[in-house]
């Protein structure tokens, strides 16, 4: 990993979240179709929000504890876009730290509101 990165993240839309926040654990489409769960460092958010959600509304961020978690982190390459984790297997929902909603301000930048919306 990084240096010092203790937390990656990952972009989900708030309905696909509350479908699966009461359960143990998340699989969504990428696990069975690429092999693995995409995430984030911190500073490629906004990249990667830019890149695949553009004109997305309630977007979430979810903050994982990569000591807790319980699949496979791997750094891998995406080219033209730098190392991105990547998770092989479903990932545990109790290493979820925290959740933030994405808001955008007068400008367009983003902004990260704390969304408490049952962590497990």
């Amino acid at each position: 990993m990084r240096m010092n990165s203790e937390f990656i993240y990952h972009v989900i839309l708030q309905n696909d979240w509350e479908q699966v926040c009461d359960n143990d654990h998340y699989s969504p489409g990428s696990l069975a179709e690429e092999g693995f769960i995409h995430f984030s460092f911190e500073d490629q958010i906004p990249g990667v929000i830019e890149r695949y959600y553009q004109n997305q509304e309630s977007l979430l961020i979810l903050k994982i504890d990569i000591n807790k978690l319980k699949s496979k982190l791997k750094l891998e390459s995406v080219a033209g876009y730098g190392e991105f984790p990547h998770l092989f297997g479903k990932l545990n929902l109790d290493s979820v730290t925290d959740i933030y909603k994405i808001l955008r301000d007068d400008s367009n930048e983003l902004i990260w509101q704390l969304f408490n919306n049952k962590i497990p």
